[in-house]
């Protein structure tokens, strides 16, 4: 599996016949990529924190983790919600389009409106493409171009999935944007592993939240000991 990650990520491509997986095979595919997800990011902590400590470039984060309950909201609804932002629309069609771009603007207006109107204008949007107010002919281009242009759409998600959380951290100087890569480096790998699972198997996006969450849980779960 990790063989064939490498060989996806050389050249990101939609698997038209995503990969059917047994229960054996599925907890055998989530064990991979936790296990190869860790590793990653315990060597990419240990290589850039040193290097941005020593140019006092170390980021303060805006919040601390142990100062906040461990609740339903930020163990569940944060991955799902940024799976459907930024993994959904990896298989581009009219419906995860509309619905990863309602959930954008869920999240993006979540402390500027009250949650009725909010959870109504968010509505509204994913309901979109059942209104008939956008021609059949401009999804159908509008997929075409997802599948031609696929490798740029899906490190522009990861990398964006990174530039997100960026948003974890006060205090940003001009330099800390130049050295975003460094920064959130897990999250971008992140993206890259998540994005994988989800355009390669059948099931994929329901396997890129497992991920997330799993990777969520014990970081969480660790602030707090």
């Amino acid at each position: 599996m990790l063989k064939d990650l490498y060989s996806f990520l050389i050249h990101p491509r939609i698997n038209e016949l995503p990969i059917s997986l047994n229960l054996n095979q599925s907890v055998l595919l989530v064990t991979r990529m936790l296990l190869f997800y860790f590793g990653i990011a315990i060597v990419t902590m240990a290589l850039f924190q040193p290097i941005l400590k020593s140019f006092d470039l170390l980021p303060e984060r805006s919040l601390i983790l142990s100062k906040i309950p461990v609740s339903f909201k930020l163990i569940f609804f944060v991955p799902v919600f940024e799976e459907i932002i930024f993994r959904l629309s990896l298989k581009l069609s009219k419906y995860n389009l509309f619905l990863s771009l309602a959930t954008l603007y869920f999240t993006l207006f979540y402390h500027t409106y009250s949650l009725p109107v909010l959870c109504v204008s968010s509505f509204m949007i994913a309901l979109i493409p059942n209104l008939g107010m956008i021609p059949e002919t401009f999804y159908s281009r509008l997929e075409l171009i997802g599948k031609k242009y696929f490798p740029f759409i899906f490190y522009s998600l990861a990398i964006s999935f990174g530039l997100a959380h960026l948003s974890n951290f006060v205090n940003l100087r001009m330099a800390h944007y130049l050295l975003f890569p460094l920064i959130v480096s897990n999250q971008i790998i992140m993206g890259l592993i998540f994005g994988y699972v989800r355009v390669t198997f059948k099931n994929g996006f329901i396997y890129s939240v497992l991920l997330h969450f799993l990777i969520n849980l014990p970081l969480i779960w660790l602030t707090h000991l």
